[in-house]
């Protein structure tokens, strides 16, 4: 799927890159003609102006005429794909999905953030960031063994108040017995509810936010 949304690009590219070289070859070969015709117009009868320099870059014109004219056909023919494509996308429409991100939008379902731990920690603080930056809501978990652990944040701050809407993000804290740092990246599980092809990449809008398709990891089964 990644390709034929690279495709996409790809044709976008080619449709524009043709349209643009089809126009500087047209006033080219403008000019080109009313030199020529000048040329003809005032050469000296005694010295008659050597064709052969003409027809070869005649020739030259045609080439590249239809260089241009296989860069349009295999823009549209890319086009065509990528229709293909955002058809097979639909299939993603209600299904959830896990997103390689830790930036979400704050729903009324809260944030579904997952995140994998190695083996060896023994701390795990999680961090949610405001826009701003600045924590509005940390806790330490007891949970720090090996594998796949589930966070999901209902928009609770520090303070006891809940969260406005906003786009949050989280940290995971994590720490070996020598207080050494371990990196973990969080993920966010979503519920797709469109596919957007309007701005030259694919993304999906969820109940979280708009995240790019590349970044997506797998699609789940809804329980």
């Amino acid at each position: 799927m990644p390709d034929a949304i690279s495709a996409a690009n790809a044709a976008n590219s080619f449709q524009t890159n043709a349209a643009n070289s089809s126009k500087s070859l047209s006033d080219n070969f403008d000019t080109f003609i009313t030199l020529l015709t000048a040329q003809l117009q005032n050469q000296d009868p005694l010295e008659p102006v050597d064709s052969t320099e003409f027809t070869n870059q005649l020739v030259q014109f045609s080439g590249v005429e239809q260089q241009i004219e296989t860069n349009k056909a295999l823009g549209d023919l890319i086009s065509l794909q990528t229709s293909t494509a955002a058809a097979g996308l639909s299939g993603y429409l209600g299904k959830t999905v896990e997103v390689q991100t830790a930036t979400a939008d704050l729903s009324a379902d809260g944030i579904d953030w997952r995140y994998a731990l190695p083996e060896g920690v023994e701390k795990v603080t999680l961090s949610v960031l405001g826009e701003s930056g600045r924590v509005v809501y940390s806790e330490e978990v007891a949970a720090t063994n090996a594998g796949e652990h589930e966070f999901r944040w209902d928009g609770k701050l520090n303070n006891g108040q809940t969260a406005e809407s906003g786009r949050f993000a989280l940290i995971v804290g994590a720490s070996d017995e020598f207080e050494k740092g371990i990196s973990v990246a969080p993920r966010v599980r979503a519920q797709v509810s469109g596919v957007d092809l309007s701005s030259g990449t694919t993304a999906l809008t969820t109940n979280s936010g708009v995240f790019d398709f590349a970044n997506v990891l797998r699609l789940l089964q809804n329980s």
